[in-house]
């Protein structure tokens, strides 16, 4: 089947959740006291939205579920962007390393031959990535002559991925995967090499940032990593990418702008950050050696720039379809509106400090400036990594 694009797929998120029995609660209120008693009850929807907003910024609670809202923004990234996958474009960045002239698919290219590369991966080695997307990077490694699985929350980026490149992707959130026996023996001691690529800001909800829970989720998850990986293999290699707060930049004595930006982007994506360098992987010293990282954050910020279509801030071009799914998730998804607002102020590029859309590649002058930082990272199965 030929590379299609991903926006005229159909959607395949089931529309009864949590979230959106409390957005069709709240809006059929709204419309029976404002039709039946006073037309100020018509407020009663924005309002509640709005002050669950504040009490999200003022005391990390809310009244919505993080695990939904994750799909929700997969959901509406696969309804109105366009070329998110096979284009040389997908839901993560090309890698650039100061050639600002090079085609998407071209940096795509070098960014997946980076990873390949720093894997070490031999004939034979198999490999799974969690949160997989659209398969862009397992159809790259399917190429190479390896076998590969992928693991992915969204409905529609695992059919896609299964239907066009072929792949076998479990349709699961990863954190089921330990409790559930069948994908434990499918999945289990199967593997030489794990990736995470682009989606660890997504596992731990902003309103678990602070707590127990987000050490017990990126402990699992290190820990789920480990089982992964087969116990003859001589590989044992774990590549994630993820952003981090940069703790060298304070957000404390901010303007509005910076914290509406962070709001509207829990709201589109969900998750949070690990703060500081060591925010994620000191929870993996139980598990894994840390071989290298690399700080990537250039690479991020100048794909946006470079492509305004990226995820980011992407022009919508609209179609009947497109028309009819706005309505659609306006009823299902409570934060609809929010995500249409982070498009419009291109909200993302707040975190990236000042002189956001300079098309110089400095990795020493954007860490000073920015507040989040991308780090590539390669660890080693410890077990493995003694006997090597």
């Amino acid at each position: 089947m030929a590379v299609i694009n991903t926006s005229e797929t159909e959607l395949r998120t089931p529309a009864i959740d949590r979230n959106s029995v409390l957005n069709l609660f709240l809006l059929t209120a709204s419309a029976v006291v404002g039709i039946g008693f006073h037309p100020l009850g018509f407020l009663i929807w924005p309002v509640v939205i709005m002050v669950d907003d504040i009490l999200m910024m003022i005391t990390m609670r809310s009244i919505f579920d993080s695990e939904t809202s994750i799909k929700r923004g997969y959901q509406f990234g696969h309804s109105f962007l366009e070329k998110t996958s096979g284009f040389g474009r997908d839901l993560g960045f090309n890698l650039y390393d100061g050639d600002l002239k090079k085609e998407n698919i071209q940096a795509q290219k070098d960014k997946w031959g980076f990873v390949y590369k720093s894997l070490a991966l031999k004939p034979g080695d198999r490999v799974i990535d969690i949160g997989c997307g659209y398969g862009d990077w397992l159809n790259y490694l399917k190429d190479k002559g390896h076998d590969v699985v992928g693991v992915n929350i969204t409905p529609e980026q695992a059919e896609y991925a299964q239907k066009v490149y072929g792949l076998d992707v479990v349709c699961s959130n990863w954190k089921d995967i330990s409790p559930n026996k069948e994908l434990r023996e499918k999945l289990y001691g199967k593997f030489d090499a794990v990736t995470f690529m682009d989606t660890i800001e997504h596992y731990v909800a902003a309103t678990d940032k602070h707590t127990r829970a987000a050490s017990k989720i990126y402990t699992s998850m290190f820990q789920m990593a480990s089982e992964l990986i087969r116990s003859n293999s001589n590989n044992g290699r774990i590549f994630l990418s993820c952003l981090h707060f940069n703790k060298r930049k304070s957000m404390r004595k901010q303007g509005f702008k910076l914290w509406l930006s962070i709001l509207l982007l829990i709201r589109y994506h969900s998750g949070s950050y690990p703060s500081g360098n060591d925010g994620l992987t000191q929870y993996a010293e139980a598990y894994f050696d840390e071989l290298n990282r690399w700080d990537r954050t250039e690479d991020y910020r100048l794909t946006g720039v470079l492509d305004r279509d990226h995820f980011q801030a992407p022009k919508v071009r609209w179609n009947l379809k497109k028309i009819l799914r706005v309505i659609y998730l306006f009823f299902l998804d409570p934060h609809h509106i929010h995500k249409w607002i982070d498009i419009k102020l291109d909200a993302w590029f707040n975190l990236y400090g000042d002189d956001a859309y300079s098309l110089d590649y400095n990795i020493e002058e954007r860490y000073q400036k920015s507040f989040v930082v991308l780090w590539w990272i390669l660890l080693k199965n410890k077990q493995i990594h003694s006997k090597s």
